[in-house]
Order: structure tokens, then sequence, then C-alpha cells
């Protein structure tokens, strides 16, 4: 088993989440017991979700779409993907995480408790699976230093064993080049530009899964959370967004650049996100004896078109879900031949 170990995941990462999870209900004064509705969505629930079936071109992604609206002024596609992605975390992640279930994420993250994540993805499954561990926290676990609320005595005094890069943003962080400071003590606050730029963790409406951390009020600018994917799409990322992706890239090749194995979970590595994983390919190739493990249900032929597209010497793929990949045993290599 390599101990350096990191993971690429993608939407498909989350595809066995309701199954393990199972029906979640609620109980309301009007209808009494009743089953919620939530899952996570993947690519073919975007559009439904985010433009209510509006124009979704097979040539472009939805991280370009997104950014697109946002740049025309159009914020609801942003917040339906926000409210359905959040409302996934706040039921389903209790219920995956709990210490007393066998499920296949609780046998994952038990099995790789040194791994680093890359993610493509906006929730917060994966940190605050490894929060629950006792392997994450706010402060240094998404690559930058981060201002967070927690509440009781200090701070935590250990680091995170993990970290949890998220490549194309996250609803909890949003960046604050200015704060409010009231230096007289006369109760006027005065508006203070701050260099650099401030991360904040505000985990917003799923605060519960990362208690004693607390919501971060408007202290340090606070921004609604629209606003709060910090890299929609990696070329057209501006200003204090540029900055930051360009901080968490270079992260995630530090980590390649050194890493026995990168193990892609539910990524498709399709066309028209070239712009996001080439430079991370590039970065793991940099590393001779390393190798790309792809988990997904259509892994063979992702890896016969990346060894076309980016030749790479040592590429295995399992057509599995990650569920199925972990009864396995979370293998990284055939027996056999491999793609």
């Amino acid at each position: 088993m390599e101990t350096n170990c990191v993971f690429l995941l993608g939407a498909g990462f989350n595809a066995d989440v309701n199954a393990e999870a199972g029906p979640i209900y609620g109980h309301s004064i009007h209808i009494g017991e009743h089953q919620i509705q939530c899952t996570y969505p993947l690519l073919a629930d975007l559009p439904q979700i985010c433009f209510r079936n509006g124009p979704f071109p097979s040539n472009t992604s939805i991280e370009r779409l997104l950014a697109e609206a946002q740049a025309g002024g159009q914020q609801d596609p942003l917040k339906r993907l926000a409210r359905a992605i959040m409302k996934a975390d706040y039921y389903l992640v209790p219920e995956i995480t709990r210490q007393d279930s066998s499920n296949c994420y609780v046998r994952f993250f038990d099995r790789f408790q040194k791994a680093q994540f890359l993610t493509f993805n906006y929730d917060s499954l994966v940190e605050a699976s490894l929060f629950r561990q006792g392997l994450w926290f706010p402060e240094d676990g998404y690559g930058v230093p981060v201002l967070a609320n927690r509440s009781g005595a200090g701070q935590p005094s250990d680091q995170s064993n993990s970290l949890v890069l998220h490549l194309h943003g996250t609803f909890c962080l949003y960046i604050s080049d200015h704060q409010f400071i009231d230096p007289t003590g006369s109760g006027v606050e005065w508006y203070e530009d701050v260099s650099p730029p401030r991360y904040v963790f505000d985990p917003d409406s799923i605060s519960n899964l990362f208690r004693p951390y607390l919501r971060t009020m408007p202290t340090f600018g606070y921004e609604p959370i629209e606003n709060r994917v910090i890299a929609p799409v990696p070329d057209k990322t501006i200003g204090l967004q540029k900055a930051f992706v360009d901080r968490i890239y270079q992260r995630a090749k530090e980590l390649l650049e050194c890493a026995d194995v990168l193990i892609a979970i539910g990524y498709g590595f399709g066309a028209n996100d070239e712009t996001s994983y080439i430079p991370l390919l590039s970065a793991l190739k940099r590393q001779k004896t390393s190798r790309l493990v792809i988990v997904d249900p259509m892994a063979n032929s992702i890896g016969v078109r990346l060894q076309h597209q980016i030749p790479t010497t040592n590429v295995c793929a399992f057509d599995l879900t990650l569920k199925h990949w972990v009864e396995q045993g979370c293998p990284l290599s055939h027996t056999s031949a491999s793609v």
C-alpha cells in the first residue's frame, strides 16, 4: 500500500451517498413524519437545478455557464446549486459519518487516513468526514490560512492531517480584502484594507457539521452565499478569485509532484475540463514512478482517452463505483494487465 496517496474527486464520488445513508425523515406539525428528498446533484442533474432545463450546450462545462451567468448579473443559477448542495450536506453527512456506521464512506476514510484530497466538488462531504475523525480543521485544512470562528477556549492544537483542496471552490469560504476596526474604542468602526486578503470560514447553514465552529458574521466583510464559489473556472478567474485558484493549484501540484499514486474517483476528465485537470496530470508525470488509478463506471474508456491525450506510462482503471471499489478492498493495481 502506497503511503503517499492523493485523491482527485468528481461528482461521481458522491453517487453512493443516498443508498448508504438510507431514507431521511423529518417531522412537521402540518403533515407529521415525512421523507425528506435530497441528494448530491450529478452532472446530469445540473441543467434542471441551475437553469430550470435552460440551455446547456454540450461543448461547455457547468462551471463556465455559472461563471457566465454571474458575469451577466444572473445569481439565481448559483443560488439554486448552493441550496441543493448544502441541503444534501445538512441531511446526508450526519448519516454517512455516524460512528456506528460501516458504510463505504466510513470504510474509505478509515483506510486512507494519511491521504490528501483534491476535489472538483463544491460540497463539504470530504472535510466533514475527516473533521469527525479529527483529521481536518478549517484553519489549515483548505490549503490556505483561514480565519474561523470557534467557540470555547482557544483554537485546536492539532494541525490537519489531510488537506482538502477545492479546485473549483467551496460554499464555505469567502475572500475578504478588508475589515472594520474601532481604533479609538469610541464605537465608530473604520474601513481598513487587508493585505494579503484573508480567507474566512463560514459554513452557513451546515455549521452543525463543524461544531464547535460557528458562523462568521459580518466582521471581515461578509459575502452572501452566491459569491462564495471562489474558483469557478481556472481560465476565467480574475482579481482575488485568481489569487485563490493560483494558490490552490500550486499546492495541488506540490502534492502531486511527491505522490506515489493519484486516485481519481467519479471524475470523467471531460474535454471541456482540460484547463482544470491537465495541469494536475502534468505535475503527476514529473514523478516518474507515480501512477494514475481511475475508479469510475467508465474508467477504462477514460483511461484510453487520457493515454492518447496525455501519454501516461502507468494508468490502472476500475469500472466501479466507490462502493464497489471499497468492497473489493480498494485495489490500486490489477493482477492482470491494466489499461
